[in-house]
């Protein structure tokens, strides 16, 4: 299964794109774009929303309309996904500095028993926000999904449904250990990006206006493969 999620999402993104060279070159201009106006023209969330859908072949870019206004509607269901988060934040945030305000007092006073206790805290709160984020990741990922399925911003909070799609595919640890992997895959991308980029800037610079596009359309085949496994939900 691990080789048709990734080998699928690989071939998909070179036959599309080393295979019609016009079609790449559209899908950096929708990152350029999008990249400039800091995603308030987000035409390349609304292609990757269209990669969603489950086209077998790479789409066609066309009906720029269509595409902001569906990378709005990608746009809405991220920050709508990341309030919890930022409430969750805020109130820890709130924790922290109350306890780093402790921890002087404790620390004048000589009390090392009570600044042990409160770096036990401190690495509490930043563990149980580290969790907080990371299930919400997980649903927001495949809530996009959905979001490519159906069109309905809706569906990206149907956490049901998701469960089951997941739970009938890949499986919850499996699921976990795919993103895992795509973001390592991801990390040693970009490292060797900057690597090129202090080597050589200006073939950096080339070398990021070609690749980044392209992951951005293996990561949406990649998790659009995630999803496909489960049961119609």
């Amino acid at each position: 299964m691990a080789n048709n999620i990734i080998g699928d999402a690989f071939s998909y993104a070179k036959e599309g794109l080393l295979g019609n060279f016009t079609k790449w070159i559209l899908v950096i201009v929708l990152a350029l774009i999008q990249g400039i106006t800091l995603c308030i023209i987000p035409v390349l969330n609304g292609y990757i929303v269209r990669i969603y859908s489950g086209e077998k072949t790479l789409p066609e870019v066309n009906q720029w309309g269509k595409l902001f206004v569906d990378g709005w509607k990608y746009n809405i269901i991220a920050i709508l996904y990341a309030i919890p988060a930022i409430i969750v934040a805020v109130v820890l945030g709130f924790f922290t500095i109350l306890s780093f305000s402790e921890m002087t007092t404790i620390i004048s006073g000589g009390n090392a028993a009570g600044v042990i206790e409160l770096v036990t805290g401190i690495i509490t709160v930043l563990f149980i926000l580290l969790i907080v984020l990371m299930i919400l990741s997980l649903f927001l990922m495949m809530g996009l999904v959905r979001l490519g399925k159906t069109g309905k911003i809706g569906e990206a909070f149907s956490f049901g449904a998701i469960n089951k799609q997941i739970s009938g595919g890949v499986g919850w640890l499996g699921y976990i250990g795919y993103v895992i992997l795509l973001w390592i895959l991801g990390l040693i991308l970009m490292l060797i990006i900057a690597a090129i980029n202090i080597l050589l800037l200006p073939l950096g610079i080339l070398v990021m206006l070609l690749v980044l596009p392209a992951w951005s359309v293996f990561a949406a085949k990649y998790m659009t493969n995630i999803y496909d496994t489960g049961e119609s939900a």
